[in-house]
């Protein structure tokens, strides 16, 4: 989401966002704004600063399966057709342009398997006043730094069955089901914030060439709170698995990290692990992945985003 429509969103609808924390450069960052029950993000560490200039809203991060040290970025609407690399500490290292449909909101970036091999998942599912009728998914075959331009390999249109809803969160499975979380505030009949929804794009979409409609197939613990946008999901990732083939679903939102248990093969969310308040307050977090060690990797959005690793729980 861009700074405009964040602060459209203030005005109109009255929402604040709050600010996380105090930094004091690189290395260690002074927390001062945690919620009761948080657990503080541990050992977190300001690791660098994007250098791609054209790199303005970053909306989405993914770790690069054909090259050890690189991660793959996407600018969020209102941008070009690009995939950027860089490394751990945000040194560019090239962009790619993506051949096929415009960006018209892209929030999301994730990989797994797919017919060529390894891909890239691009959700382009942003929608923040819910007005589009139907969203796309699309996924490339995971590019090289030396490349300069990848086609779209396939394109899934995505239809939601309770109507439009803003997702900024996509996560893959192994078996290739595609798992996508709400982001905005859902009212119950009573008025009441629901938790964030749970949608399943299953993995025989691939092979439709009509629109696939989807329904929420389950929701997860994160409520936001009136006046504040500290609880909008704003990306997940799914951890490689452990020495037992556990996995751990991480999800972003401006305030904090929320972890749960993740079937080791369909990617479905399970027990909640622990939520971590993030002491992060330049821009807002738009992007996190798992590192090998098992920490979190986390960008800002905007030119020069921060990049921050740490601990949950």
């Amino acid at each position: 989401m861009t700074r405009r429509v964040m602060a459209l969103l203030v005005g109109v609808l009255g929402i604040a966002v709050v600010s996380l924390s105090a930094c004091d450069g690189i290395g260690r960052v002074r927390t001062t704004w945690v919620a009761d029950g948080d657990t503080i993000m541990r050992e977190t560490v300001r690791v660098g600063r994007l250098t791609e200039q054209d790199l303005r809203e970053a909306s989405g991060l993914f770790p690069s399966q054909r090259e050890a040290g690189v991660f793959w970025f996407l600018n969020d609407s209102g941008n070009d057709e690009r995939l950027f690399a860089a490394d751990s500490t945000g040194r560019a290292l090239g962009t790619v342009r993506v051949t096929g449909p415009r960006n018209q909101d892209w929030e999301a970036l994730s990989g797994g398997p797919c017919p060529q091999g390894h891909c890239l998942y691009i959700a382009d599912t942003g929608d923040n006043m819910a007005l589009r009728p139907v969203v796309q998914l699309l996924r490339v075959v995971e590019p090289s730094t030396n490349d300069r331009e990848i086609p779209i390999a396939q394109t899934v249109v995505v239809r939601y069955a309770d109507g439009a809803v803003d997702v900024e969160a996509m996560y893959v499975a192994p078996d290739t089901s595609v798992w996508l979380i709400t982001k905005r505030p859902a009212v119950d009949t009573a008025g009441a914030f629901r938790p964030v929804r749970v949608y399943r794009i299953p993995p025989e979409a691939w092979g439709s060439t009509e629109p696939v409609t989807v329904s929420v197939i389950d929701s997860l613990p994160v409520v936001p709170v009136r006046r504040s946008s500290r609880d909008w999901v704003t990306d997940a990732n799914l951890s490689a698995p452990d020495s037992l083939g556990r996995r751990r679903l991480v999800l972003l939102s401006y305030g904090a990290v929320h972890v749960f248990e993740a079937d080791g093969a369909s990617g479905r969310p399970g027990a909640k692990v622990a939520r971590c308040s993030l002491p992060i307050h330049e821009r807002s977090s738009e992007g996190v992945t798992w590192l090998p060690d098992g920490r979190l990797l986390l960008v800002n959005e905007g030119r020069g985003g921060v990049m921050y690793a740490g601990a949950c729980p």
